[in-house]
């Protein structure tokens, strides 16, 4: 598959991001609450321009000039971002990272199932390279780099060089580059949606209105569903965004890069078998098991408070990441309108799980340097658990009666 290579570079940086961005903004200073600011900003910025991209990726069919144009990005900023103090300039420097390192996952993802057709439930054969990536660098950097004390110029080279491989990439393999058009020529975020309100309307059509237009697009399982990913990411904001303070700062320990890949080493098996799964359990009954796996995770790390409690949350990653991504990129793609991939992934990859990091990142440093980690994770952990109850009991019987009125 084309994109192997690219899907292993790229996880490849999230391999030092995603394990040591709060601990590189911790050594320049910031306290727990303020990074979880900054992690706040990162989330936003990468919610925001991806959400507004979207529908010219999607219309233009330039998928793969953008992951290369992300690339670019995520290889010229870490310099000024390790480089330069102050608040401000840290947050606006994390800002233009985000955009280029939140966005590709979408995009890349949308790029994976438009290669595939109509193999998309074999998603997750192309996605287990991420982890491998992701797995190779967390251990390179675990010992070989030890990122939790190194100065800052080693800190860059080990952030640039996989994003500069990846844009390579990206360009070297033949047909990533070229344009993958949508079926029809007005495909994205806003096609149809001035016809739709009023066909010889030319005038702009207020926000409100098309956001109303977009929502009614998507069948009321699909917003479903995104509820269950929102909880459920939401709730493992301790072990997403927070995860390397506890185990240095906590736990004691300099071994966030193994356990990080631990975590990723246990989701491979499940995630390149995940479309026996999907095609056995569909993707919905999936997100279920996968939003109450996510509650026995975070509740293990505080339970078990040592190594060998990390080790074992670190080991739910097969279901809580290994099942529960593939598994929502299956939904979102399933319950897709025609022509809206692009948006549906954008939905649930930088709305759904972006926003769940907003929040999570915005009061979780607050709660780290009010109450401490137990509390941390107490108060996530019940979040999913929580959606989960109402779910069953509440949203199910109402999509199941709709579905037997013949409803959408």
């Amino acid at each position: 598959m084309k994109m192997s290579i690219p899907v292993f570079l790229l996880f490849s940086i999230y391999g030092v991001v995603n394990t040591y961005l709060p601990l590189f903004l911790r050594t320049m200073g910031y306290s727990a609450s303020t990074v979880g600011f900054l992690l706040a900003v990162f989330e936003v910025s990468g919610l925001v321009i991806p959400f507004i991209l979207s529908p010219l990726i999607s219309k233009k069919g330039i998928y793969g000039i953008f992951l290369f144009i992300s690339g670019l990005v995520m290889t010229i900023i870490p310099y000024p971002l390790l480089k330069t103090t102050g608040f401000l300039f840290t947050a606006l420097f994390l800002a233009v990272y985000a955009a280029g390192f939140k966005g590709i996952v979408p995009v890349s993802d949308s790029l994976i199932n438009k290669l595939l057709g109509a193999n998309r439930a074999d998603y997750g054969r192309v996605r287990v390279m991420g982890s491998i990536g992701f797995v190779v660098m967390s251990l390179i950097l675990q010992f070989a780099a030890h990122l939790e004390t190194a100065e800052s110029d080693t800190t860059i080279i080990w952030m640039i060089s996989p994003s500069l491989l990846f844009a390579l990439s990206i360009i070297i393999i033949p047909g990533l580059i070229k344009k993958y058009k949508d079926d029809e020529p007005d495909a994205g975020l806003e096609s149809n949606i001035h016809t739709k309100v009023h066909k010889t309307d030319r005038s702009p059509v207020p926000m409100v209105k098309r956001v109303t237009s977009l929502i009614q697009e998507f069948p009321p399982v699909y917003w479903a569903g995104l509820l269950l990913i929102f909880s459920g990411f939401l709730g493992m904001t301790p072990a997403n965004r927070f995860f390397s303070m506890y185990v240095y700062e906590y736990l004691g320990m300099e071994a966030s890069g193994f356990l990080w890949a631990l975590a990723a080493a246990a989701e491979i098996p499940f995630m390149f078998f995940s479309s026996r799964f999907l095609r056995r359990f569909g993707s919905m009954k999936l997100l279920i098991l996968g939003t109450f796996a996510i509650f026995l995770r975070v509740m293990t790390y505080i339970l078990i408070p040592n190594f060998a409690g990390a080790v074992l949350g670190q080991l739910f990653n097969s279901i809580t990441y290994g099942l529960y991504h593939p598994a929502a990129v299956s939904f979102a793609a399933q319950y897709a309108p025609k022509n809206k991939l692009v948006v549906s992934m954008t939905l649930y990859s930088v709305v759904s799980v972006g926003l769940a990091s907003i929040i999570g990142n915005s009061i979780g440093g607050l709660i780290i340097d009010s109450f401490g980690y137990p509390f941390l994770f107490l108060f996530f952990g019940s979040i999913p658990l929580i959606t989960v109850v109402f779910f069953l009991l509440v949203l199910l019987p109402v999509l199941k009666k709709r579905e037997r009125m013949g409803l959408k």
